[in-house]
């Protein structure tokens, strides 16, 4: 009877580990997916990623690319929406260290300035018109706690703190592009463009919280 139980957890113990060994192969590969296409979009744009691309990037056939994404269009809506959670981990983290509302937005707008620079195909996804996909938990978060900020900023006039909150992810987002994706020659621009962003960022935030 002892043997026989021990036996049956011996076996159960096997089988659970036989199940979380295929999970972590599972999501291994469908990590390996998503950053074959960010590597491809690296060097070719966002245009040539393709299932079969992908599939000789990691070196699999296209059915097990499949197994994973519907399509091109699942796969690149996954690879917006885990850049916006990126983004929102980033975010809680400045908002509960830092209180001083123009630190806080100084500090929320360089850390895009690091995302994009250090992401720039994925940031350029995440903010593609053509790519946009339907707001999901993390996006919406995120838009919470940017608002939660201008309300305070406005003392909760919604119709102003909406308008900011405009503002400032155009102002960002549009000085973004231009510093890092195309940059002005040296002769036009004499400082290092993210002291630039930096610079108009600050007078941006220095206008709107007196």
């Amino acid at each position: 009877m002892l043997l026989d139980i021990i036996t049956t957890l011996f076996l159960m113990q096997n089988f659970m580990s036989h199940i979380e060994r295929k999970l972590r192969e599972k999501e291994a590969v469908r990590n390996s997916i998503l950053e074959a296409a960010k590597n491809i979009a690296a060097k070719e744009g966002w245009h040539s990623v393709t299932i079969r691309k992908i599939a000789e990037a990691i070196e699999y056939t296209p059915p097990i690319v499949y197994e994973h994404f519907e399509n091109k269009e699942d796969l690149i809506r996954e690879l917006i929406y885990s850049g916006f959670k990126i983004l929102g981990i980033e975010f809680k983290k400045i908002i509960e260290e830092e209180k001083r509302p123009k630190t806080l937005l100084r500090k929320l707008s360089l850390l895009h300035w690091d995302f994009a620079n250090n992401n720039r195909e994925l940031y350029q996804l995440m903010f593609s018109i053509m790519e946009k996909p339907s707001p999901n938990k993390e996006i919406f978060e995120n838009i919470k706690m940017i608002n939660s900020i201008f309300y305070s900023i406005t003392n909760n006039d919604t119709l102003l703190a909406s308008e900011l909150v405009f503002n400032w992810i155009c102002l960002m987002n549009g000085t973004i592009s231009i510093l890092i994706f195309s940059p002005p020659p040296p002769e036009i621009l004499d400082m290092a463009p993210e002291v630039v962003f930096g610079n108009i960022m600050t007078r941006f935030i220095d206008s709107i919280i007196k």
